[in-house]
């Protein structure tokens, strides 16, 4: 759904992290979509998706990622069920390290409490501050207790019409 409402141009053949990733849901999906997937987190996941030739699992939490292991990454998804405080941290620790040049970030910031409602501005304006230009948070249908937060540098964007501006490649006809 988060895809979808931001429509996010991810192509297929580009490298996902998903911290987070068990059972393996949102993984899935992005695989069916052509991705390469890096999934973190310590629990198992789906053997469907654990299996699969274009996932790789890091059986370990996000906060103890090495940033050089993420440095082929272009995008990155977060949803784990702690503060938004720590969600921001783990993911800021990502989001402005050199090494990995994200395109753009999903992540669902759990508001364990309703008040954390109130903070909202405040977590985005610190996404904003690692240098992306477009953030923007919603709460899905499927959410519960949770915003989901897009962030994307504006060039992502002109990639995709690059690309859709680029005449498709046909095989020449024969007479």
């Amino acid at each position: 759904e988060a895809l979808d409402w931001s429509r996010l141009p991810l192509a297929a053949g580009d490298r996902v992290a998903e911290i987070g990733c068990s059972p393996g849901g949102a993984s899935q999906l992005l695989l069916e979509r052509g991705a390469q997937v890096l999934g973190v987190d310590p629990a198992d996941v789906d053997p469907r998706v654990a299996t699969h030739p274009n996932f790789r699992h890091a059986k370990k939490r996000g906060a103890d990622m090495r940033v050089r292991d993420l440095r082929d990454i272009r995008w990155l998804t977060v949803d784990i069920n702690v503060a938004p405080e720590y969600t921001l941290t783990t993911v800021e620790r990502i989001a402005t390290h050199d090494a990995v040049p994200l395109r753009g970030i999903v992540m669902n910031l759990k508001l364990l409490d309703w008040k954390l409602a109130a903070h909202l501005p405040e977590y985005l304006h610190r996404v904003r501050g690692w240098g992306f230009d477009l953030v923007m948070a919603r709460q899905l249908s499927h959410n519960r207790q949770e915003v989901c937060v897009v962030a994307t540098r504006k060039s992502v964007f002109k990639r995709r019409r690059q690309r859709k501006a680029s005449p498709e490649k046909r095989p020449a006809q024969s007479e």
